[in-house]
């Protein structure tokens, strides 16, 4: 019950209803009368600040469902949560207008659906009752606000926003993570996504640099498309760089030793002043770091910019030979299906001990393109295997869910 107040005022004038008195079969049934006078008094407890008596209604198991989706608390918390209201004193005063009330044919369940007038307007409140050494106790109750059918479009727009966050952070949460997501529609030029708080901080590009990096390699020379990484014979951290790779492999499977091998060619020079001819920012380029500057160190990148990046690569708008534009995008598709074709990299890094990963590219579908920019962090430091696959499955099921692939 997040104390918000719904300002419409004619709703709650044209809604209002007078109390009812019990209706006459509670008179007549006993057990449907003292769940009545359980659910009367626990209201009343509430109003006049008896915080041991209200809590002491619940069973030590039982859930309270408020108003606000985030709100689902079992007895315990519910009392944590309500402490403060009743040490201050400002709890609510919720007026029954009318209740149904069921009982089990054994008696010793009550379930119960009521009306109640409250300062957030006409409320529903609906439960469970369980009868425990005689005593009627609430095992879980919920409130919902009740929202007239000719006005549901308006307040649906009204809180999508939040309905949104509040799903997309149930899909970081399914998979541990923490982080950010921005997507950019250029038809409509609207970003959506998830804590868009963090679109403007900056962080280590890691492997997602190999995208400007392989551009940079192509339009000096340095590399083309048939280029072959040789393998020095030497045991690397990962046996898939143990061969000689391709720039498409290399590209594909990460190949941070390849990279480094480009870097030192292309020189700290020639990769600063193709960094700022591509408006690609952030970058802290020295001779001392060339090898590394986009693993370790004071390079940042923000996801926003992530993304102007790569609708300028998509619209190949950069000051690069279009063939070598074209090429990197070939290079990029990570996925076809009859549906959607994704182009994208990954990137991991590690800064200040913690772990943090990126996915970054578009998917184009149904005509359309939308450009990405995913970062997620574990919220368990030591369960990064998980991470690494996550980076890529909470895009796409941030995608699902908005409807942008199936």
């Amino acid at each position: 019950m997040k104390n918000f107040i719904f300002s419409f005022q004619a709703l709650l004038i044209s809604l209002f209803v007078s109390a009812q008195p019990i209706p006459e079969k509670l008179k007549e049934d006993p057990a449907s009368r003292q769940v009545n006078g359980v659910l009367e008094k626990w209201h009343r407890d509430a109003a006049e600040g008896n915080q041991a008596e209200y809590i002491g209604a619940m069973t030590s198991d039982g859930v309270f469902i408020g108003t606000d989706a985030t709100e689902r608390w079992a007895t315990a918390d519910f009392s944590a949560w309500c402490k403060p209201h009743f040490e201050r004193k400002k709890t609510w005063n919720f007026k029954t207008v009318s209740r149904n009330i069921g009982i089990a044919e054994n008696g010793l369940t009550a379930w119960f659906d009521e009306l109640l007038d409250t300062k957030m307007g006409v409320c529903r409140g609906s439960g469970v009752l369980v009868k425990t050494n005689g005593k009627w106790k609430i095992a879980q109750y919920i409130l919902s606000a009740t929202i007239p059918n000719d006005i549901m479009k308006k307040v649906t727009a009204l809180k999508s926003e939040t309905d949104s966050a509040l799903i997309l952070k149930r899909i970081f949460d399914k998979y541990g993570l923490t982080g950010t997501m921005l997507i950019h529609d250029p038809e409509t030029n609207k970003n959506h996504g998830y804590t868009p708080a963090r679109w403007d901080s900056g962080y280590l590009p890691a492997s997602t640099f190999k995208i400007p990096h392989s551009l940079i390699g192509m339009e000096t020379g340095m590399i083309d498309t048939i280029y072959l990484f040789k393998w020095d014979g030497k045991k690397r951290r990962l046996p898939q760089w143990d061969k000689d790779l391709t720039l498409r492999d290399a590209f594909r499977v990460s190949c941070v030793p390849c990279y480094q091998e480009l870097a030192r060619k292309i020189g700290p020079e020639r990769m600063k002043s193709f960094l700022t001819k591509m408006s690609y920012p952030g970058m802290d380029v020295r001779a001392e770091n060339i090898d590394l500057f986009w693993l370790e160190g004071n390079s940042r990148i923000t996801p926003r910019q992530q993304v102007e990046f790569l609708k300028r690569l998509f619209e190949e708008d950069l000051p690069l030979k279009k063939s070598v534009m074209q090429a990197m995008k070939e290079i990029m598709v990570n996925e076809t299906t009859p549906e959607y074709t994704l182009s994208g990299k990954t990137g991991w890094a590690v800064r200040n001990g913690n772990n943090y990963g990126w996915f970054v590219g578009w998917i184009e579908t149904k005509g359309k393109v939308y450009f990405i920019a995913t970062l997620v962090e574990p919220k368990n430091q030591e369960m990064v295997d998980d991470f690494a696959m996550a980076r890529k499955t909470v895009t796409m099921e941030v995608m699902r869910f908005m409807g942008i692939i199936k």
